[in-house]
């Protein structure tokens, strides 16, 4: 039975009155319609991404993670999922490029920073909710492949996101960031068997969202964002880890965030990200010569991408890239992806190993 509800309205503009029609049974299709519609549009989404390879190669789609490499395997975990934040943590085999499951981090996170050492991976920083909300509980994360558990090892100095670690001589390296949407010069040392911080001499510029590379005893930082020298840097700092100081490269043909760096064989390697400026997601790769300090142009991504994961260890068809968002700033929270890539960084070699995706 449809239950009329009947009224008037005197209007004050026009004087006419007309009666108001409260139907319910239409107000129940309309909400069947708008339900059908919403779930329409959801799965719609999900064959667009699938169209268009989004959802390829990982467990979960995913970006803003960095990578690093232990036993053969290449571990990525947290980072932004599908308008959510993540606390997966999985790993691919570099030899049979399949994915596995490795626990889950204590708290969902999102630009958490990794690296590790010879037997461990270790996590830190990053925000716990999409809006950039800082881990204020700020930990120190390190996972035990043989028992696939996380454990908080520690507390930051202060709460980090948007910075990058590396591993050296028994210690994590923590650079640059921000604290409170701060741009952060600082430059940690964690000494792993002391569970002591200690403050290095600082970066000669404030940055997050760079990307870092490690060859012996020098870090490259790369690139980034800050609220001085805005959102497409192209200052190239190097850090001599066993002296304490900093020097200067050229600076990248182009400046960019969110991108990937690495040193091989004297060779500094820059290749995608994004340009908020311009509004676009980077597939292009650039190339240092270390000894000349020439720069020449490398073979670019097979799809562009910023936020995504990279091997700290090459495969012999070149480096892996996994992850990241196809679309730039906010729009990453629908564009994330599950892609394999591989970046070719010797262009004589044919493609091998890891399949593209």
């Amino acid at each position: 039975m449809v239950h009329e509800i009947t009224g008037s309205f005197d209007s004050s503009q026009g004087g006419s009155e007309f009666p108001i029609l409260w139907h319910i049974g239409s107000m129940k299709k309309f909400l069947t319609f708008a339900v059908l519609l919403i779930l329409l549009l959801i799965g719609g989404g999900f064959l667009a991404r699938a169209s268009l390879g989004w959802n390829d190669g990982m467990r979960e789609a995913r970006s803003e993670i960095h990578a690093t490499t232990l036993n053969g395997k290449l571990y990525v975990a947290g980072g932004i999922g599908l308008f959510r934040v993540l606390d997966s943590c999985e790993a691919l085999d570099l030899e049979s490029n399949s994915w596995s499951d490795c626990g889950k981090l204590p708290r969902t996170l999102h630009h958490v920073a990794i690296a590790a050492d010879d037997q461990h991976i270790y996590a830190s920083g990053g925000y716990v909710a999409l809006p950039f909300e800082a881990d204020k509980a700020a930990g120190l994360f390190r996972h035990d492949p043989k028992t696939g558990i996380w454990a908080e090892i520690s507390k930051l100095p202060h709460p980090i996101g948007q910075h990058a670690m590396t591993h050296f001589g028994g210690a994590l390296y923590l650079v640059g960031g921000q604290d409170d949407g701060q741009d952060l010069d600082t430059l940690w040392r964690y000494d792993i068997a002391a569970d002591t911080w200690s403050a290095l001499q600082p970066m000669p510029t404030a940055r997050h969202s760079h990307a870092i590379a490690r060859a012996g005893t020098l870090l490259y930082v790369t690139g980034g964002r800050s609220a001085k020298f805005g959102s497409e840097m192209a200052r190239i700092d190097v850090y001599h880890l066993t002296e304490d100081r900093w020097t200067k490269l050229p600076d990248m043909p182009r400046g960019r965030g969110g991108h990937g760096a690495f040193v091989i064989d004297n060779k500094l390697h820059i290749f995608g990200g994004e340009s908020l400026s311009a509004g676009k997601v980077l597939a292009d790769h650039h190339i240092l010569d270390l000894e000349t300090l020439q720069w020449s142009p490398g073979e670019p991504m097979n799809q562009p991408r910023h936020g995504f994961a990279v091997s700290d260890k090459e495969v012999s068809s070149g480096l892996p890239v996994v992850g990241g968002g196809a679309r730039p700033g906010l729009e990453t929270i629908f564009s994330v992806t599950g892609t394999s890539q591989i970046l070719r960084i010797h262009p004589s070699i044919e493609s091998s190993g890891l399949t593209d995706n």
